[in-house]
């Protein structure tokens, strides 16, 4: 999946940036880190390594999903959290990541004001990469025309990427979600590069599981996943624990057929032939295939034949 693998330097205050010989520098939400950004990576990593100078990544914490359309219908739900970019950045091997805070001030920079305050002073860039049809400062109205105007004022270069096609569909962020939303996992783990996946810390749940015969890790998602795209139902996955990996299967949902005073979004997978206390550690859960969505039993009999078929179900998935 990855080419590189270096320490990832994290920058949140753009004022700490320091000053670099070569910066190549590409600006964007990068939500899922796919397959249209990771040429963009590749492109960036190609040029630094060329240029003996740095590769910088520059995203946005909040974004502009959180700020623009926060408590709306619209709003959009992200592939990764900032701490799983984070990871997947610094496996591409990128040197730099600076992190900018959105806001409703900064969504009214001008395309102008954008390239000379941000790229040419802040960041002294020295070549520019950007993807197909890119667009960013206020109403999104910089093009790749005004980019390369812009750069021939500010004394730097400016690469364009096409659009990473994938059996002659667009890759893109909109795109994975809907595979997502779909139940089409193999689909959106192709269009990711990586199977799409979730890492948090094994906190104590209401052991229900355990009486069932299927006890549970349960992930603590409350805060950490407020903004992260968690489609719901049973799941085929592989988990990764420290250097370990296991297999299983995982529920994402309400728990609708257990009795409990407040229905809340839970995640817990069931680690097959797994029997250690892991409570406080964290683990990824890697989304492989859909079982089935999540609904409601007559009892918790009923949810424990229906839990024997899901690894029935799962069992056949990983042994084909």
């Amino acid at each position: 999946m990855f080419k590189y693998h270096t320490a990832l330097i994290v920058i949140k205050d753009i004022n700490d940036f320091p000053k670099l010989s070569y910066p190549v520098v590409s600006v964007g939400r990068f939500d899922g880190v796919h397959k249209g950004h990771q040429k963009l990576l590749q492109r960036i990593k190609t040029i630094a390594n060329k240029k003996q100078g740095q590769s910088i990544v520059v995203t946005f914490d909040p974004g502009p999903e959180e700020v623009l359309f926060e408590k709306s219908k619209d709003e959009v739900k992200l592939l990764n959290t900032l701490e799983e970019k984070i990871d997947l950045l610094e496996e591409w091997g990128m040197d730099y990541l600076v992190v900018i805070p959105f806001s409703i001030d900064f969504s009214r920079t001008t395309s102008f004001e954008f390239v000379k305050r941000i790229l040419a002073n802040k960041l002294g860039v020295k070549e520019y990469v950007m993807g197909y049809a890119n667009q960013y400062g206020y109403d999104r109205s910089g093009d790749f025309l005004l980019m390369n105007k812009l750069a021939k004022q500010h004394n730097f270069l400016v690469n364009e990427v096409a659009m990473e096609d994938v059996h002659k569909k667009g890759v893109s962020s909109i795109q994975i979600r809907k595979y997502l939303l779909e139940g089409n996992i193999p689909a959106a783990n192709n269009f990711l590069g990586y199977s799409y996946q979730m890492t948090g810390m094994v906190v104590k749940g209401n052991q229900i599981g355990r009486t069932l015969g299927f006890p549970t890790a349960n992930i603590d998602v409350k805060e950490r996943y407020k903004h992260k795209l968690m489609p719901s139902g049973v799941y085929v996955v592989a988990v990764k624990l420290n250097k370990d990996s296991y297999f299983g299967m995982a529920n994402i949902g309400y728990r609708p057929t257990i009795r409990l005073s407040h229905h809340e979004l839970t995640a817990e997978v069931n680690i097959f032939d797994f029997n250690k206390d892991i409570y406080g550690q964290y683990i990824s859960i890697c989304f492989l295939e859909k079982i089935r969505e999540e609904v409601k039993f007559d009892g918790k009999e009923k949810l424990k034949e229906q839990l024997s078929l899901d690894k029935k179900m799962a069992t056949k998935y990983l042994l084909s």
